[in-house]
């Protein structure tokens, strides 16, 4: 391989957000198959005591789940962690107010999603 040919792969840590468990562990194989480091959360809440032990290079999150809203952790996140890129998974259609939040329609399309996270 030329250098100029040469691929570079960077593993990235990433956060899941997702009240359905079928959802996580689709997620959570789409990207551990990449290489990339993953930790899951069932909830907002939960997501954001996973930010104690683990800093995030993207959080990918649904929107619409019980108790804390996809759009109310992601816009925390960006509080708490600036440089972390943050996915919002919707159906719906996009939520309005959020800056810096990539969107990502739900059913997503795997190659949508991982380019959103890069």
């Amino acid at each position: 391989m030329l250098p100029s040919e040469t691929v570079l792969h960077t593993t990235m840590r990433i956060l899941l957000v997702d009240d359905e468990a079928g959802v996580l562990r689709a997620l959570t194989r789409l990207f551990e198959r990449r290489g990339h480091e993953v930790r899951t959360a069932a909830s907002g809440e939960a997501a954001l005591a996973v930010l104690d032990t683990f800093t995030p290079d993207v959080v990918v999150s649904d929107h619409k789940m019980s108790g804390m809203t996809g759009a109310v952790l992601l816009d925390a996140i960006g509080r708490r962690l600036p440089a972390a890129r943050r996915v919002l998974l919707s159906g719906y259609a996009e939520v309005e107010g959020l800056t810096g939040v990539r969107f990502v329609a739900k059913p997503y399309v795997a190659a949508e999603l991982l380019q959103a996270c890069e």
